[in-house]
């Protein structure tokens, strides 16, 4: 691992590997042992362990796009040094050098084809698994110094800013291709231990290629710490998985991770993400959510990166979301973070408002300005009141409205994780995923969203405000295919329908199915709003019929999309209270990864945000 991993000499310094079990243990006990990927866990005896088997998808799929990143960073560094070997290819053709190019009334010189450069690269055949291990073992170039650019970027530095015992780190530095080096931060000293320890008997600890470096100290202070070192000792990979919020960690990590770099973002206080407590979301996030608002777990995504992305443009840098998830009971961000002044100035038009009914699902969004002639203008209301019911508007946000996933990226991964019988070899990892199934139905799900669409309504949702029974959703898309718009399912929610189209189509296509199956009129009296909402004239022709050439004919890839739960009681567990120490105030609070706790009352609450207060 290179030596510029350590931490500057200010901060805490790293902790060596401590033995496993406490001095002079009962002769019967032993260390309990945890396997998961290719690393295997032990823990004290006689303490307990907090380890949530629902975080092993989450570790999983982690593992995947952290691998994925690597070699398209490697592309990227590739692609790069043949744009200047094309360049200087076409200024010798001229005769020319790049000063003299540069002077008035000089030559023109034809403009590189990136286009060309990057299929170019897309079919030399090059395994980039191989080649990411290749510029790993090369070691990454000096800070500061000159170095060859053929000869790559060097591996990838890891940063777990909340590592509790290190199983997120010790899987990342065995698991994933061309790491130089994982740093397992965490504020508490004993977990610190122990993240060494385990480091250390897998093989991985600090001082080894790729090794697990362990420390003890406040993770805002150590990120910050990076702005006095060279931007290329920064870490490219930035992982913040807290138990509850991730927004006091947002600032330090923007700031601090490389250009171009990857963060991964968990958030489990989905209750006031989710609108339970709204006034908790506002200042965590600086965003209003839409309490019992059915598009809850996206919603929490577009909150989280709105923030992100506010909180990246103050210092002059932009987000480019990766894939954005939820998962069980939290949320799952990967983005990329870009030094780009001029992007940030389009912030305004990726992130706006949303305008939600009080009376019904209807809703609309709209960006913060809009762009007309280059001037950028703010937008207009477009919601005063809603068209259906005539009730208020609810304004939430400010909520990221650009596209939450990359979906060349959710290609690429889909396409590691294929094959079931192969899946070592196909994923280009150093281990198989225990998830696998699970991972690849949510990228299939995330696949074969639309991408460009924020948020979605609930059938439920529609059927409810109208007290109609439910048409079959092949219905629904069918009449919206009809009448020029489209319509998808969404990763999370099964009952989702995610459609470009206007909000009165979906109530005239309920209004359509009404007139086959009719609503008592005791219904209609006791619910207002369905009186109101069936009134209406009907403003869209309906059609029920299947579209020629809907889905090619063809049929969904085969994949588990909504898995159930494997088990009771699958969510959140409550908070580990390790024992706090003198001038301990629990800054980073401990991690959704495993951490040893001494036993304690099991939690009643539902959510990990319940938990947490």
């Amino acid at each position: 691992m290179s030596s510029s991993l350590a931490p500057p000499k200010q901060t805490a310094a790293p902790v060596a590997p401590a033995a496993l079990s406490a001095p002079s243990p009962p002769a019967a006990a032993a260390p309990k042992i945890i396997v998961e990927g290719f690393a295997t866990m032990a823990y004290p005896p006689g303490e307990e362990v907090f380890y949530n088997p629902v975080q092993v998808q989450n570790r999983d799929l982690s593992v995947l796009m952290i691998a994925i990143y690597a070699e398209r960073r490697s592309r990227r560094a590739a692609l790069i040094c043949a744009k200047k070997a094309e360049r200087k290819r076409l200024l010798e053709a001229a005769g020319m050098t790049e000063a003299e190019s540069k002077t008035k009334g000089a030559k023109k010189i034809p403009p590189v084809d990136l286009d060309r450069l990057r299929s170019e690269l897309e079919t030399s055949g090059t395994d980039w698994t191989a080649r990411v291990r290749a510029e790993a073992a090369a070691g990454r170039p000096p800070a500061g110094q000159p170095h060859d650019p053929s000869a790559g970027p060097g591996g990838i530095r890891i940063l777990d800013a909340l590592a509790a015992s290190g199983l997120r780190s010790v899987r990342y530095a065995k698991e994933i291709p061309g790491v130089d080096g994982v740093v397992a931060n965490d504020l508490k000293p004993e977990a610190a231990e122990l993240a060494a320890a385990n480091a250390a008997s897998n093989g991985c600890c600090a001082g080894t290629a790729g090794g697990v470096e362990a420390r003890a100290g406040d993770a805002i202070a150590y990120m910050y710490s990076y702005l006095d070192r060279h931007p290329s000792e920064r870490f490219d990979v930035i992982d913040l998985d807290p138990y509850g919020t991730a927004a006091p960690f947002l600032d330090a990590a923007v700031r601090t991770v490389a250009n171009g770099g990857l963060l991964c973002i968990t958030c489990t206080d989905m209750a006031s993400m989710s609108g339970g407590h709204p006034e908790t979301c506002y200042g965590r996030l600086g965003a209003m959510p839409v309490p019992k608002g059915g598009y809850c777990q996206e919603l929490a995504i577009r909150l989280m990166l709105a923030c992100a992305a506010t909180t990246a443009g103050r210092c002059g840098r932009t987000i480019r979301p990766v894939l954005s998830v939820g998962m069980a009971f939290y949320v799952r961000c990967f983005v990329e973070v870009w030094d780009d002044k001029r992007g940030v100035n389009e912030h305004c038009l990726k992130i706006g408002n949303l305008y939600q009914s009080s009376r019904c699902p209807t809703f609309a969004t709209a960006p913060h300005a809009t762009l007309r002639k280059n001037v950028y203008h703010p937008s207009r209301l477009p919601l005063p009141t809603c068209p259906e019911t005539g009730g208020d508007i609810k304004v939430a946000g400010p909520l990221w409205l650009a596209p939450i996933h990359d979906q060349e990226v959710v290609a690429a991964a889909l396409a590691r994780i294929s094959d079931e019988n192969n899946a070592v070899v196909a994923t280009g990892l150093s281990a198989t995923l225990a998830t696998r199934a699970n991972v690849h139905g949510l990228l299939t799900s995330v696949s074969e969203e639309l991408p460009d669409v924020p948020l979605y309504y609930r059938l439920p949702d529609l059927t409810r405000a109208v007290g109609c029974s439910a048409p079959p959703r092949s219905r629904i898309e069918n009449a919206v295919h009809n009448a020029g718009f489209r319509v998808s399912a969404q990763h999370k929610e099964p009952q989702a329908i995610k459609t470009d189209a206007p909000s009165s189509l979906l109530w005239d296509i309920l209004r359509a199915w009404v007139l086959e199956h009719p609503v008592s009129e005791k219904t209609k009296k006791n619910n207002t709003t369905a009186a109101q909402i069936l009134e209406k004239e009907p403003t869209h022709e309906i059609n029920f019929s299947r579209p020629k050439g809907l889905n090619n004919g063809g049929q969904k890839p085969k994949a588990v999309r909504y898995p159930m739960n494997p088990e009771p009681n699958w969510g959140p567990k409550a908070m580990a209270k390790a024992k706090r120490g003198a001038g301990d105030d629990g800054t980073d609070g401990p991690s959704e990864d495993t951490t040893i706790a001494p036993p304690a009352k099991k939690s009643k609450d539902d959510d990990a945000e319940e938990a947490q207060r």
